[in-house]
């Protein structure tokens, strides 16, 4: 963190465009409470970034008052009806002289993590590369982090292409840095991209493609991965023995928490520590499963929750295959035969999951009672 403070970064973030395939202004449409624009400019600054500016041109009024935030530097770009490149221009020109690098982010890609942005600022290094792309399962995105060094260029150029372009002239010196955060390759140039990119917003958790993205970054083990992908699917076994009976539960959460666990199995305390990865990159939902799925408490008269369907599908798994409970209790106590202690822990584990599944039975008894 001591070397991104020695490095003052920028964000030019662009909203001046037509947004004519959309057939609605793309700056203003909604994610939950907050404008794309609001998300993009609240992405920066909480990552931290130094200098934001924001750059608008057509419909500029409706813009103009969102220059009025702190920290922002508005800017309009009467040229807007000439591309991007000439907004992307207008940005760079209100750089300040002492910034080393600066992002270039159109807001028609709103859903980026504040956790990637941060992850790009640490991977940045001005001796190494003067191009950091962010790059998702091999396939790289936006936002760009550029080296100030190609500021002037970036203003005297005149080829086509626009960014683009000028940045592929110079791919000797440019890296990608992998993540996990597919929202820097979903656009919304059209309703049904705007679609996909609400229903994503709204899952509170890492889809699929993430949380396998997680596994590589962390190397997990081929045998925690089979170990998570057991656990996974018994979730949804249990799931949908939940829903027969009515009881919904939050699927994205608890799925991506199932394949998440033991995401930091090689580390101490790899519970908390996947929980509070999970937290930091923004999932707070499934963190929390996370950080509780070794121990938990259960009240047998409390409707049934998700961190108790993880913490029970976790004690059916045993490497890659599922086990019944009480033959899983049997094998641990005696593999700790001689620690009382362990034990201890190891019946009341047992006893907490046995009250779960007693939990779910009585919610298939009441039906069977009914009919």
């Amino acid at each position: 963190m001591n070397e991104i403070k020695k490095m003052k970064i920028a964000t030019i973030v662009i909203a001046a465009g037509y947004s004519s395939r959309m057939q609605a202004f793309k700056p203003l449409l909604k994610f939950g409470d907050q404008t794309a624009v609001e998300r993009v400019l609240m992405t920066h600054q909480k990552a931290g970034v130094d200098q934001i500016i924001l750059v608008a041109g057509h419909r500029a009024a409706e813009i103009k008052p969102y220059f009025k935030e702190q920290a922002i530097n508005g800017v309009i770009n009467e040229r807007y009806d000439e591309g991007m490149y000439t907004s992307i221009q207008k940005g760079i020109d209100q750089l300040d002289d002492d910034v080393v690098a600066f992002f270039v982010h159109p807001v028609d890609i709103p859903l980026i993590g504040v956790a990637t942005i941060k992850a790009l600022m640490m991977a940045f290094r001005p001796l190494s590369q003067g191009i950091l792309y962010p790059c998702f399962m091999g396939e790289r995105g936006h936002p760009p982090l550029i080296h100030e060094k190609y500021r002037e260029a970036i203003l005297r150029n005149k080829q086509d292409g626009g960014l683009r372009r000028f940045l592929e002239c110079h791919e000797t010196d440019a890296t990608s840095f992998a993540l996990a955060d597919e929202a820097i390759l979903m656009d919304m140039d059209t309703q049904a991209d705007y679609q996909r990119l609400l229903d994503y917003d709204g899952l509170m958790a890492p889809n699929l493609c993430e949380c396998y993205a997680l596994m590589d970054l962390y190397q997990l083990p081929l045998e925690i991965r089979k170990h998570c992908e057991m656990v996974y699917r018994v979730v949804r076994n249990l799931e949908n023995r939940l829903a027969d009976k009515g009881i919904k539960l939050n699927s994205g959460v608890l799925r991506a928490a199932a394949l998440l666990h033991d995401l930091l199995k090689t580390q101490k305390d790899h519970a908390q520590a996947a929980g509070t990865l999970l937290k930091q990159m923004g999932y707070d939902q499934v963190g929390s499963l996370i950080a509780t799925h070794m121990d938990i408490e259960v009240e047998p008269e409390v409707a049934i929750r998700e961190n108790e369907i993880l913490y029970l599908a976790d004690k059916l798994v045993e490497n890659d295959h599922q086990i019944d409970l009480s033959h899983r209790k049997k094998k641990m106590l005696e593999r700790h035969k001689d620690n009382p202690e362990v034990q201890e822990k190891i019946e009341q584990r047992f006893i907490n999951a046995e009250t779960i599944i007693n939990k779910i039975e009585n919610l298939e008894n009441k039906d069977k009672n009914k009919d």
